[in-house]
């Protein structure tokens, strides 16, 4: 089969020709009909989330079974399927209760510590593979299985969206933040989108968002945040871009109550008062991807056209650097998607 392999983090993917793999006991081939590609796996590139080399990138991952190893049950030759990106025990505490994703046995990740699907087959544990709902293209599947599930786990469980909140999403016109205008949307609340150029803000506005904020353009962004809500600050703060900068302003965008949450990874510090915590209850939490069930969840929305899927540049599989580059210069609108002919 053909694959894209990394094999120095500061050097380009080589296109090579591995055997296709074989199943093992409890796991399974599928042949890849689409991936999506977003900042997650310019972090990933980067080794910033672990993983080793040489390596077959790619998690956000649909297409069919092709061949079913040994003691697996739930799965059949040419199911749809789309990939789940932890690889996680399925026996602690944790994935007992419904949040694999802080898993006490975490295994890593799909693309980072098991090769993943820049390549025609991709074999995993069978648990990793969810069935993909009719109505849903392979395309939307691959999308939803990671710039849209994070969304949803982020909005529902750790931002807690109302239908009487204000949020400010900060990279709103990014892969995974012009779906978070969505789903935010979805959840009633009315969103503020803030972001580095006018034409990621037009996109912003095209899905949504009721305000934008040009970051490069306004001297205090937070200030700007208030501004827009009568001085009052957002009920909550989502940070796509992951960095002390950024993640600042969403602290102090917030209002009394307010939530501000962090998906995206990168450096720099934050700092808060405690005694203002105290007295004005608010909360600063990180929100971590999604659960097998969320995903479930996410895909059953976008096959009702809740959430649609945001493409800005589809590629065959063996150009995927051509969409790298445009995630690392920030021109990239939308989620980057490939194609496996």
């Amino acid at each position: 089969m053909k694959a894209m392999v990394l094999h120095d983090r500061e050097k380009p993917f080589r296109l090579e020709e591995r055997p296709k793999p074989r199943p093992g006991l409890g796991e399974a081939v599928m042949r890849v009909r689409a991936a999506g590609v977003g900042l997650t796996l310019v972090n990933m590139r980067l080794g910033r989330m672990g993983g080793s080399l040489p390596r077959v990138m790619g998690h956000e991952l649909a297409g069919e079974i092709v061949e079913i190893g040994e003691g697996v049950s739930a799965l059949s030759e040419g199911d749809r399927c789309v990939v789940y990106f932890y690889l996680t025990c399925g026996r602690c505490r944790w994935c007992r209760g419904g949040r694999e994703t802080l898993c006490e046995n975490f295994a890593g990740f799909v693309g980072g510590d098991r090769d993943g699907g820049f390549a025609e087959f991709v074999c995993l544990p069978a648990e990793n593979f969810l069935p993909v709902p009719e109505g849903l293209s392979d395309e939307a599947a691959a999308v939803a299985a990671d710039a849209v599930n994070t969304n949803w786990h982020c909005m529902r469980e750790r931002a807690q969206i109302s239908p009487h909140d204000t949020v400010l999403l900060i990279g709103a016109g990014g892969g995974v933040g012009i779906h978070g205008v969505q789903v935010a949307r979805l959840f009633g609340a009315r969103v503020i989108a803030a972001d580095i150029s006018e034409q990621k803000l037009d996109l912003a506005r095209r899905w949504g968002a009721e305000e934008t904020i040009n970051v490069r353009a306004v001297g205090d962004v937070a200030e700007e945040a208030k501004r827009l809500t009568g001085g009052r600050g957002v009920d909550a703060a989502v940070d796509y871009v992951g960095h002390g900068e950024t993640f600042q302003v969403a602290i102090d965008s917030l209002a009394t109550s307010g939530r501000a949450v962090v998906i995206g990874v990168g450096p720099g510090e934050v700092s808060f008062d405690p005694l203002r915590l105290v007295l004005t209850e608010r909360v600063i939490t990180g929100s971590r991807h999604s659960t097998r069930t969320e995903l479930i969840e996410t895909m059953e929305i976008m096959a009702r056209g809740l959430v649609e899927p945001v493409v800005g540049m589809r590629v065959p599989f063996t150009e995927v650097e051509t969409i790298f580059d445009g995630l690392r210069n920030e021109t990239l609108l939308g989620r980057g998607a490939l194609t496996y002919e």
